[in-house]
């Protein structure tokens, strides 16, 4: 199964966000078991160095990233993906960027905080709960 995760699973993850960082883990552990296959965009590295460099200095985020990175496919992002997230009728570009590319990559779910900024229709979109709920019951 390919498995888009957003930016702000990631930035979980990778900051440690006390309230999301458990659910943020296991769906990484899946990945680096082969379980899954995980998929992210360049952008979504960009602003997670952004963010996390707060909590673990610039050095610290992008080691972290370095790590992941053996486990976590970059998706492309090119002009068409661009000018269908700037034409597309929906509130966020950087989420229909990120859609863009999950769709381009073939993947089969986005997992992501924020459904409502994603078209509902193309791509399965789950919160990291509904996941497992549906994937990995326990």
């Amino acid at each position: 199964m390919k498995v888009f995760i957003d930016t702000n699973i990631l930035i979980d993850f990778i900051a440690r966000r006390e309230q999301f960082y458990h659910t943020a883990a296991n769906l990484i552990n899946l990945g680096i078991k082969g379980d899954i296959k995980l998929y992210a965009t360049p952008l979504s590295y960009a602003t997670c160095v952004f963010i996390a460099q707060r909590v673990l200095g610039y050095s610290g985020a992008v080691k972290a990233l370095q790590i992941l990175s053996h486990y976590i496919n970059v998706t492309t992002m090119d002009a068409t993906q661009c000018n269908n997230a700037l034409f597309a009728a929906m509130p966020d570009f950087e989420d229909m960027l990120q859609f863009e590319s999950a769709y381009a990559a073939g993947c089969d779910v986005i997992i992501t905080r924020n459904k409502k900024h994603f078209p509902q229709d193309a791509i399965q979109l789950l919160e990291p709960e509904e996941f497992f709920n549906c994937y990995w019951p326990q």
